[in-house]
This record gives C-alpha cells, sequence and structure tokens, in this order.
C-alpha cells in the first residue's frame, strides 16, 4: 500500500521465520522508543522474545508487520492479544521504527489489526496508560468520544475503546496518534509474559 507521504510498503502477517527481521527491527529502534515501548534500555531481544514475538497463532494473537519493499527489511509490528478474560476484547500495541514514524504507517498498521480483530471475533481495545501522561489523556478526552476506563492500577489507567463496525473512527485515531507519539505503556499482558521470560528486565504488573 501506498502512505500518505507517498511511500510504499508491504503489510502482512508476522511469521514464525520472522525473527531476524523482528530482531532487526528493534535494533533500529531509538533509545527513548525502546525505553517507552518495553520499559527498560534493552539493548537485543533474547531467543525467547523473538519466539514470542513472532510464533503468533494470528487467532488470540494476531501480528501485522510492515515491510519496505525495496530491501526487505522490517519497518514496524502491530499486535493485538485476546483477553482470555473476555474473548471480546484485545490489548493492542503498535510499534514503528523512528525513520518511520509520522508517515502514516502506524495508522495503516493499526487500521489493517482492527480489521483482523473483527474477523476474530473481538469487538474492543485496551491500552493500559500512565496516570501521569497528560499527553494521552488529553488526546483521548478532546475527541469528545466516550472512552471506558475499564480498571486501574498503581501508577496505569486502562482505557477500553469499541471498535467500529467498520473503518477507523475518530477515537481511535486519537489512541493511535498517542501510540505513534510513543507515549503509551506496553499492554499488560505482553509486559507481564516478557516479565516471564527475563525477570530480572521487566518487574510484573503492579509489582
Amino acid at each position: 500500500m501506498v502512505l500518505r507521504d507517498g511511500s510504499a510498503v508491504l503489510i502482512r502477517p508476522v511469521h514464525h521465520d520472522d525473527a531476524p527481521l523482528m530482531a532487526d527491527g528493534f535494533a533500529r529502534l531509538s533509545a527513548e522508543s525502546r525505553n517507552l515501548r518495553f520499559l527498560t534500555g534493552k539493548a537485543k531481544l533474547s531467543a525467547a522474545e523473538l519466539r514470542y514475538f513472532t510464533e503468533v497463532d494470528h487467532h488470540d494473537h494476531e501480528a501485522l508487520g510492515a515491510v519496505d519493499p525495496a530491501d526487505g527489511r522490517g519497518l514496524g509490528v502491530a499486535r493485538f492479544i485476546r483477553n482470555p478474560d473476555d474473548p471480546q476484547a484485545a490489548e493492542v500495541a503498535v510499534t514503528v521504527i523512528d525513520e518511520w514514524q509520522g508517515r502514516g504507517l502506524g495508522t495503516a498498521l493499526f487500521s489493517r489489526l482492527a480489521e483482523r480483530a473483527h474477523q476474530e471475533g473481538i469487538r474492543r481495545f485496551t491500552a493500559l496508560v500512565a496516570v501521569d501522561n497528560e499527553g494521552v489523556d488529553g488526546l483521548l478526552k478532546s475527541t469528545g468520544a466516550d472512552f471506558r476506563v475499564s480498571r486501574s492500577e498503581p501508577g496505569c489507567v486502562e482505557y477500553e475503546i469499541e471498535l467500529p463496525p467498520e473503518g477507523l473512527s475518530g477515537e481511535l485515531r486519537a489512541l493511535l496518534r498517542a501510540f505513534g507519539g510513543r507515549q503509551l505503556s506496553p499492554p499488560k499482558t505482553i509486559r507481564d509474559i516478557l516479565a516471564a521470560l527475563v525477570p530480572d528486565r521487566f518487574p510484573p504488573s503492579g509489582g
């Protein structure tokens, strides 16, 4: 597809053999992006983390990757993980390498992910946000949409947004702008799985 700045990208499901692309994309993230996405100054992803991020079932855990057709390198990933206690809800995460941020790639990935979510019976996305994140809070409220706070925990608030029947609603675009600004904390599910993989680097949620 062609992004709003005229750049062409290929968006496709992530496969188990995409670990090298995932590792290369992570290496191209700035230190700020890594800290905000993973809550730590990681140097690289471990083999266990790469397996988790690439060996997805495309039903309860979906991941879509953007690839540069010119050189085959990875540019970004959007994923959802279904809530085991609420099959119609899923936590969402979007990551775009720094040099491709602001081109509309995050919007494209997020829109495709919403389509896939509908196909898999998911009707709501959730996102965990730091309570002192005034930028995200202002963005969400400025749309006038009815964002529901589904739960809170020390230092964080979880917002829940209904997926529209089709297309990308204004409130989802607002949430996406927050993701694009790298202001959102990683979804709890992903963070907790990383905590299980490398507990010395990822303290469990609420711990």
